[in-house]
């Protein structure tokens, strides 16, 4: 098979940004039902299983916002016809998901007496180093890449007006 005809069998890059939006609201949705019903069965086995429901909150909320930034930038690019560089593609991706991950994660480790170990787990400081340097470096320059069409196409010279047609 082609290279070519496997990259054309390819959903658009919109498509797969707002897919990928998507499934990130979903996984929004699924947290918010989760913190739900741990707030009203506080003693239940799964609030038992999130010791930091704090984390889950922030993780939900980051999950939305990451949802929305995804779907606004989508948007933007079939408004203004861009096709971002893959490289934006998988900087915003990766960054999206790996971003509320990490509080996620953390809602699932009991809490540790901060008196006896480092406030920090050794995982977060390098998964969100990685995550919000991608999430940052992806929306920028799908910010600049929306910019820059904006203001290309305000420069454009306007459409002559149509002469009107009805008489009063």
């Amino acid at each position: 098979m082609k290279q070519q005809s496997i990259w054309a069998r390819l959903p658009s890059r919109n498509a797969f940004l707002l897919g990928f939006a998507t499934l990130l609201l979903g996984i929004a949705l699924a947290i918010a039902w989760v913190l739900g019903v741990t707030l009203f069965y506080p003693d239940g086995e799964l609030a038992r299983a999130i010791p930091r429901r704090d984390d889950l909150i922030r993780a939900h909320v980051d999950y939305l916002m990451m949802a929305q930034f995804v779907f606004l930038f989508a948007l933007l690019f079939r408004q203004y016809a861009i096709r971002p560089p893959i490289w934006v593609l998988v900087a915003i991706s990766f960054g999206a998901f790996n971003n509320p991950l990490a509080f996620a994660l953390r809602a699932l480790k009991p809490k540790l007496d901060p008196a006896t170990l480092p406030p920090v787990e050794p995982h977060f400081p390098l998964m969100a180093g990685v995550s919000f340097t991608l999430t940052t470096v992806g929306f920028l320059a799908a910010g600049v890449l929306a910019a820059r069409a904006a203001w290309r196409a305000g420069q454009a010279p306007a459409a002559a007006p149509v002469p009107d047609t009805v008489s009063g």
